[in-house]
């Protein structure tokens, strides 16, 4: 509580500014507040929340400029001092406000924690008059269109958020259709607590190998003594990694502290969840796909100290845990541990950090560490743990790379699926086993291609190809969501209708059930999982057996346990190599073996089958052979002569504007600022150019990226550019990004 005294409060905005604000303390809420409680403020016109971080005595603030806190909710409990620091050094890394970081540290739904429904939207028609109405407003009324399409194929009644992100509109055109008659707003029940799937999951106790033991033993030493320590643990596909998690926990929770699991993937947080559940009772679970009211309850279980254990994506780190002790991140290589908005915190690195301050341990594993760890490892940062071989007696999976350019073309073209993986499915077809498809790009076909003028069919608000999706009949842009009808002739030359290039899930799903029309097929992807329930009701049939053979995007590749799969097809293993990216070699080999692991987990031996048109390159040739310490020598020897991560750090400033004269004007005025500080030598500015993806929503994107060589070059380099996210306008924005995993 503030002391008696204190009449004034500094409150911590989401604002882009790099201050706090003081505002008075009203009589009635004096000895009542506490640093760490949210209150309401007006701010430049407009009531807004923010954070006390300090109680003042006094303040140099003359009088007539100092505003009254407005109120603040007595039954949410204040942030802990520790995760208020932590929210500071974190906003102090990644170029943001305290009030922003602070932001993300506790949910928004947690001023809407008692709601049970949710805004949702129905339609007044049949299915089959929505889609004609969506048909006659596909010229004029493009976005109306989009959502009376999208509306059908989600199963009204929908919420109205998850539709709207679905189509990438605002509400207007909805309130357009209701106006209409065309469809109905009303408040629909929201799914509460856990996902049905996670309440099926169990985790039965294993004997430890002697590699497991050891990890364990390693990890409680510094957990017995409350000291901080950070462990990479390194092991293969199936090694049991996920047991040694729960032995490490079961001694934590003895000593009476409490965990953070964090997983990359939305859809392995039922698996997860489910297995720590099964041991202990006090777990709670948060990520985004969870309802408003369903988060919120979960937040404020774990600040009342009901729960001590929470599992869930990148944002449950910020959990209000009681007397933190350990910390895991499992699959710490995946790239979704980065958030794209601010804060644009990595959470590896920050779950490192807030291990330090609560004085826990923190384990990063992995079967393909991320180098920025492996280096960690190697310099002794962190402690490396092994586990080189697969618990149960299980054997790693054979695998063959196949070389599509041997393949016969079908008319012309090369077939999605080579003879001798269509082959091998019809062989575990036969004997009752599972097949995994995995292609990491939805859709039929990632391109519409013009055989005569060789023009691609591009998005006209960006500058990217449109992708066809052919259940839905539709052209889509995968980043504005702008939906158009496949042309009958091409736009450029006007002379032949153009044809599809290259393969995406929903092309693999179509080959697969002409095929194998009695096979029971599956696919996982963001098209198909666009409700939550949709999760846990494909992976709970394909556990169950229902299902012979699941096509999937990334969200299959990793983290799934399932035994009687014994056959993987990774349709394009290049997909991703040819990216501008310098982590292209790194993270194609990651998703190869990750994918590869998921066979062969049970007493079953399991194969493996890389298609691609690169049989040769050394992110392939490495993956087949799972040889991640090849990868490592490779990939180290490279980025130790350019100066790349893990030798420098890297902060990204990438300008977007209305108008491509300006915002080249904006980049290369912030280039000759960086070069202005450049006397010292402590880092490299590469750029100004024009990004990857040039366009985007109608605005044109330049960037730069600068190698900071140490410490002192990359504290100067933040410093110079953090203000700059302040200075956005409706033409123009800046993004200032510290430890990009993105060069796109």
């Amino acid at each position: 509580m503030g002391a008696p005294n204190d009449r004034y409060a500094k409150i911590a905005l989401n604002i882009p500014v790099f201050r706090e604000f003081t505002y008075a303390i009203p009589e009635e809420f004096r000895g009542r507040l506490e640093v760490g409680n949210q209150v309401t403020v007006m701010f430049h016109g407009r009531k807004t929340r923010g954070f006390i971080v300090q109680f003042l005595a006094e303040t140099d603030v003359p009088e007539n400029r100092i505003r009254g806190i407005l109120g603040f909710d007595p039954f949410l409990p204040p942030l802990p001092s520790k995760l208020l620091l932590f929210a500071k050094k974190m906003a102090e890394i990644y170029a943001c406000s305290w009030g922003a970081a602070l932001e993300a540290v506790l949910p928004g739904s947690l001023k809407r924690r008692n709601v049970r429904t949710v805004l949702g939207v129905d339609i007044q028609k049949r299915p089959d008059e929505i889609l004609e109405i969506s048909e006659s407003l596909e010229e004029t009324r493009e976005k109306q269109s989009r959502i009376l399409r999208h509306i059908v194929e989600l199963c009204p009644p929908v919420p109205l958020k998850a539709l709207l992100q679905r189509c990438g509109v605002t509400r207007s055109p909805v309130d357009t259709l209701v106006r209409k008659g065309i469809l109905r707003l009303l408040r629909i029940p929201v799914e509460d607590e856990f996902l049905e799937q996670s309440k099926r999951e169990f985790a039965p106790r294993h004997c430890l190998n002697a590699e497991q033991e050891g990890a364990v033993a390693k990890v409680l030493a510094f957990g017995a003594r409350g000291e901080h320590r950070t462990f990479l643990l390194h092991g293969v596909t199936g090694s049991g990694k996920t047991e040694v998690y729960l032995r490490i926990l079961e001694e934590v929770r003895k000593m009476g502290r409490g965990a953070i699991i964090l997983v990359p993937e939305i859809s392995l947080t039922p698996q997860t969840c489910g297995r720590f559940l099964s041991r202990f009772p006090d777990v709670a679970v948060l990520h985004s796909s969870l309802t408003d009211a369903t988060r919120a309850r979960q937040w404020l279980r774990l600040a009342r100290g009901e729960a001590r254990i929470v599992v869930g994506a990148r944002s449950a780190l910020f959990a209000p845990v009681k007397d933190l002790g350990l910390i895991v991140v499992d699959e710490e290589h995946e790239s979704s541990f980065k958030q794209q908005q601010v804060p644009r915190y990595h959470a590896r690195e920050m779950a490192v950090l807030r291990g330090k301050l609560e004085d826990a341990v923190v384990v990063l594993g992995s079967a393909t560490p991320s180098m920025e760890s492996w280096q960690a490892a190697r310099s002794g940062r962190y402690e490396l743990l092994e586990l080189p071989d697969r618990v149960g007696g299980g054997r790693m999976p054979r695998i063959i790379v196949e070389d599509m350019r041997s393949e016969k073309p079908i008319k012309g073209r090369p077939p999605v699926v080579s003879k001798r993986l269509e082959i091998l499915m019809s062989e575990r077809l036969r004997v009752k086993e599972q097949v995994l498809l995995f292609l990491n790009r939805r859709g039929f076909s990632p391109v519409l291609f013009c055989n005569l003028c060789g023009k691609t069919l591009q998005c006209p608000n960006c500058e990217v190809a449109m992708t066809w999706h052919s259940a839905r009949g539709r052209l889509v842009c995968h980043y504005c969501m702008r939906e158009e009808r496949h042309p009958e002739l091409c736009p450029t030359c006007k002379a032949s209708r153009p044809v599809t290039l290259g393969a995406g899930t929903e092309r693999v799903e179509d080959w697969v059930r002409r095929k194998f029309p009695e096979a029971v097929v599956a696919r996982m992807d963001s098209d198909t999982m666009a409700r939550r329930e949709m999760y846990e009701k494909v992976l709970g049939a394909f556990r169950d057996r229902q299902i012979d053979i699941l096509i999937g995007t990334q969200m299959i590749a990793k983290g799934l346990d399932f035994p009687d799969v014994t056959l993987v097809g990774v349709i394009a293993a290049d997909v991703g190599l040819f990216q501008p990216d310098f982590r292209a070699g790194e993270r194609t080999f990651q998703i190869l073996a990750q994918v590869a692991g998921r066979a062969g987990r049970g007493e079953k031996e399991g194969l493996v089958l890389f298609q691609t048109m690169n049989p040769s390159l050394p992110a392939i040739q490495m993956a087949s052979r799972i040889d991640y310490k090849g990868l490592v020598a490779e990939e180290m020897e490279y980025r130790r002569q350019l100066s790349y991560p893990p030798f420098s750090r890297l902060v990204r400033a990438i300008v977007e504007s209305q108008d491509s004269q300006e915002g080249w004007r904006s980049i290369e005025a912030l280039a000759q600022k960086l070069e202005m500080l450049h006397s010292n030598k402590g880092f490299q500015v590469l750029g100004p150019a024009v990004a990857p993806l040039a366009r985007i929503r109608n605005r044109f994107r330049f960037h730069l990226l600068v190698k900071c060589l140490n410490e002192k070059a990359f504290s100067l380099v933040r410093n110079c550019l953090a203000p700059y996210e302040a200075k956005k306008t409706r033409q123009l924005r800046f993004l200032i990004d510290v430890d990009p995993v993105s060069m796109l």
